[in-house]
């Protein structure tokens, strides 16, 4: 077994599924919406670093090479990414940035699965199921006898440190402490002077692009591909087992879902490791539907 390759595609794995059920947690917070559309935000972003790099480089076939100038392009093609990201969390904001006012939480989070359907179907007409890989240098590197891929390790750290960013934001700034309020009771953080509908569009705008940062991580691991989409699928469960209000909660969810899907890869097979979110979410719906925080939800009409 070797070890040391376990570890970093773990550690890398963790780190999408806790980008994606952080962007979960988030809106759930929030607005009591739960976020079905992370993973189709994410493959977006991916296909927009991909594209926009090769239109940089000028490549004729449409596709970045491994010539292309590397940091530069990846760069430019990122920041695209992330404004495509926050244009969709944006769209998002204008339609459900006021749900409280007018519907159930409920219909926000069907509003959601109908933006995924939107937005496959948006890529199918772009991309035409186009699948592709970034062209990021991939060198194996040994320690004591056993190997690791560095571009997992590179998911890994920059994932880890992303995510440690995000949880010191929300417990130490301004920003996070009005979001913080917002979500313990909206009616009053208005009344102590919270900017609620600016703490809602960042929040909504800071959701997609933590769902566009995981989608190009993932992509970074895999491929740039619309099925690619489905990983957004582990973020949720994550955050649904880190009780969905939670962002350590949901760290420790991700980290549990990558545990047990590079375990089943292992001494199973890889194809059955899509199984794992599913188990894991009906294990927590019949053994603890408040989730690992054991914050029991209650939700209202008002």
């Amino acid at each position: 077994m070797n070890v040391l390759s376990f570890v970093c595609n773990t550690l890398a794995s963790g780190a999408v599924y806790a980008l994606f059920a952080l962007a979960v947690v988030l809106v759930y917070r929030s607005s009591r919406v739960l976020l079905f559309c992370i993973g189709e935000i994410g493959m977006i972003a991916a296909y927009t670093l991909l594209h926009t790099w090769a239109w940089l480089a000028g490549e004729a076939g449409g596709l970045p090479t491994a010539s292309t100038p590397l940091w530069q392009g990846f760069a430019l093609g990122l920041l695209a990414a992330l404004l495509a990201s926050a244009a969709v969390g944006f769209v998002l904001y204008l339609c459900l940035g006021r749900l409280d006012r007018i519907a159930s939480p409920f219909v926000g989070t069907a509003v959601t699965i109908a933006f995924s359907i939107a937005l496959l179907g948006l890529m199918t007409t772009l991309w035409q199921g186009e699948i592709a890989r970034l062209p990021l240098p991939d060198r194996s590197f040994r320690v004591g006898g056993q190997s690791a891929s560095t571009l997992a390790v590179a998911v890994a750290v920059l994932g880890g440190i992303l995510v440690a960013a995000c949880l010191a934001l929300l417990r130490g700034s301004r920003v996070g402490i009005e979001m913080q309020a917002l979500a313990s009771d909206r009616r009053l953080a208005l009344l102590r002077g919270v900017p609620v509908q600016r703490r809602l569009l960042t929040v909504w705008l800071g959701s997609a692009a933590l769902s566009g940062l995981a989608g190009t991580a993932s992509a970074t691991l895999s491929a740039v591909s619309i099925d690619g989409a489905a990983v957004g699928f582990s973020g949720i469960v994550a955050a649904i087992l880190g009780g969905l209000t939670s962002p350590g909660g949901a760290l420790v969810g991700a980290l549990l879902l990558a545990v047990g899907e590079n375990l089943t890869s292992l001494y199973f097979d890889a194809r059955y490791s899509v199984a794992v979110p599913v188990l894991a979410l009906l294990a927590m719906l019949a053994l603890r539907p408040s989730g690992l925080s054991a914050r029991v939800e209650h939700i209202v009409r008002t």
